[in-house]
Order: structure tokens, then sequence, then C-alpha cells
């Protein structure tokens, strides 16, 4: 009798708290009923500011995780490997390298779930031996998964049999969302909320600011989320302290659970100036479509695909204060436009972006893999 075919899960879920480790815990709690799945965690980082950094530690975790691989795969055979790739950094790249190679080959074959953006383009940028390992260890594989659309495509630059495209999703508690309910009288709330780096556009904070408030325009940033870079942090405490933006930027530091759904609540608006090396799909501008907030950001990697530019918020370039002060004023200034954008944002997240959503379209992954390697025995 022919042994079912399973998957086996392979990734890291918080902490670290960013998108990749969030959608892969979703993954690894659900039941996949019908489905035998199997599971195993990495945990390379404990926490943002650890995340593609080189330690000991890790190099120990990379071992042991080849063997309980090599441990599962060959007790559950035939079984597939879902494995998501690296961010675009030298040891992250490196570490899928030693692990894929070590690992393919006691798999049925792979499933690539890319959720960092512009790896296609660091691998491109990497001397010849080191791109011709990185290209083997991702190439060929049984379905590659992607979440946006990408100036570089991953699948087609590492090849692949088949390609799908899931969007992720999440769902956030059943609170009162401030739909078309700005201002009263108060402080507008612009909220933001990321690992705190520059690429993410801290500064930007700092110079929207101080924009907003030479055109004399209430309003406040709520910004939560741990620092990842001390410089940074530095620079950017100067900055607020240079533009006389103290009053309008309200620090809240990491928050989680009830205390982080509370700021999306009570926010009004959110914002999100990023340009990250590995951003993609972000998480937070789900959460905030979910609260129905108009939201803010920049035309960089999967962001317009979130984003509908007039409808659900307004994008902007990246590193642009004035235009980042201009698209807040417009709907900081326009009760209705802002009560229309809020329900056009609650709704898109309804349409596209619940936890089911984004199970639903793993599913449908999982079992055309399955469904192909079962045609073929």
């Amino acid at each position: 009798m022919l042994r079912q075919l399973s998957i086996l899960l392979v990734g890291q879920t918080p902490p670290p708290f960013h998108g990749q480790a969030v959608a892969t815990k979703i993954l690894f709690d659900h039941d996949w009923p019908g489905l035998k799945v199997l599971r195993l965690r990495m945990a390379y980082s404990g926490g943002e500011a650890d995340v593609g950094k080189f330690g000991i530690g890790k190099v120990l975790h990379l071992a042991g995780l080849i063997l309980k691989s090599w441990w599962i795969l060959l007790r559950n055979r035939p079984c597939y490997l879902y494995y998501p790739p690296a961010s675009p950094n030298l040891v992250p790249v490196l570490r899928d390298i030693v692990y894929l190679f070590a690992v393919r080959p006691f798999s049925r074959g792979i499933i690539l779930h890319y959720h960092a953006g512009g790896l296609p383009a660091y691998i491109a940028s990497l001397n010849p031996v080191l791109r011709f390992l990185a290209r083997c260890a991702y190439g060929r594989a049984q379905a590659s998964i992607e979440i946006a659309k990408s100036d570089i495509d991953p699948g087609e630059a590492f090849s692949f049999r088949r390609k799908f495209r899931v969007a992720n999703g999440i769902d956030v508690p059943d609170m009162p969302s401030h739909v078309g309910n700005p201002g009263a009288g108060q402080a507008f709330r612009i909220l933001y909320m990321a690992g705190l780096r520059e690429t993410k556009g801290v500064m930007d904070i700092v110079h929207t600011a101080s924009e907003l408030k030479a055109r004399k325009i209430d309003c406040i940033f709520e910004v939560a989320g741990p620092w990842q870079e001390e410089d940074t942090r530095r620079s950017f405490e100067a900055a607020v302290l240079e533009a006389d933006v103290a009053d309008s930027i309200l620090m809240h530091g990491r928050v989680t659970g009830e205390e982080k759904w509370i700021l999306y609540r009570d926010a009004e608006l959110f914002f999100f100036p990023s340009y990250y090396e590995s951003e993609n799909f972000p998480l937070v501008l789900i959460e905030a479509m979910a609260f129905g907030l108009p939201v803010v950001a920049t035309r960089w990697r999967g962001i317009p695909e979130m984003v509908v530019e007039g409808e659900t918020g307004n994008l902007c370039d990246i590193r642009s204060p004035e235009q980042f002060a201009d698209a807040l004023e417009a709907i900081i200034s326009d009760t209705e436009r802002h009560k229309v954008m809020s329900a056009a944002a609650h709704a898109r997240y309804v349409a596209k972006y619940t936890q089911q959503a984004f199970l639903d379209g793993m599913r449908q992954v999982f079992e055309a893999v399955i469904g192909e390697g079962e045609s073929k025995r």
C-alpha cells in the first residue's frame, strides 16, 4: 500500500514578530484536515535586531535543523519540503544554501514561499560562485509561492515547475473601528507601526511632522515598534529636537497584544513611508485596513498592490516628506474623503486579506502539489 504524501513545513515563528514569522505561525497552527502536514520551527533570531546577523548559536541551530529535517523526511517518506527563502542579506542566503543542499535530496520536492522582497536582485549581485550556488539551491522548485508581483520574479529567476500567488492574510480582534470618524476637535491621530530602522522611513516621520506643523495641521504621529538600529535612534531623537516636533510625535516602543490593537482602534490614519530592502507585502497594512484606516504609504515593492491609490489611501515616492504631507493633509482636511476611504479600506480587507483567504490559497497550493505527486505514483 502506498504511503500518504506529506508536507514538512519549516519556518520561523515569532519571536521575532515580522511578517514572515507571523504568516508561518498561521500555517503551523492550522489543522489542515485531509492533509498530512508536519512542522519544524526555525529559531535563528530571538528578536528583530538579530535578523540577518551571524552568530555561533545560529550555526549550531542550522546543524540541528538539518539533522531534524533528515529524521522527519526519512520517517515520513515521500514528503515535500516547504521552505521560506531568506531576506536579501549574505548570512541568511548562505544559511539557505547550506540547508537546502543538505536537505533537498531527502525530500520529494520543495515548495518555496517568497516572503522577503529583493532576493533575486541580491543574488544577481553576488560573485559568480555564490550566485551559482544560490541558483542551484533555490532552483527547480516543485512550486514557487509569491505574495506580490516583483520587478524580478523569484520563480522566474530561480526556475520552478508551478507558480502560485497567495496574498498574506490575518485576523484581527473584533473592535469598533474608526470608519469615517476623524478628529472630533482633537489632534488627528496618525499611526506608524514597524521595526524602527532608517529604511522603514522613520526619519520621514520627523520631516513630515515638521511639514504638517508648518501648515498648522493639528495631528500627532503615534510611533510603535522597537528600535533596530542604535545610530538611527540617535539621529531620530536629534532630528526631533532640531525640528521642534516633540509635541507631534508620541513614541510607544514595542507593543503587542491588546495594546497594539487599541492603537489601531484609536488611530484615524496609517502612515508607512517604508523603502526597506526586504519589504514585500507588509502585514501592518493589512491590519490597518482591517481597522478601517486610510493608508499613506510608498510606491515600494508590493505596497501598491495593497493600497488602491485614491480609494483606500494615497501613495507617494520614497523619501518624499512634502508628498507625504500633501497626501496626509488631503485626507485629514476632508472628512468625507476620510469616511469613504475608511469604508473602502475595510471592505478591501474583508474581500482579500482575511486569514481564511490566506489559508484557502495555501491549501490550494498544497493540494495541487500533492495531487501532481499522486498522479505520478
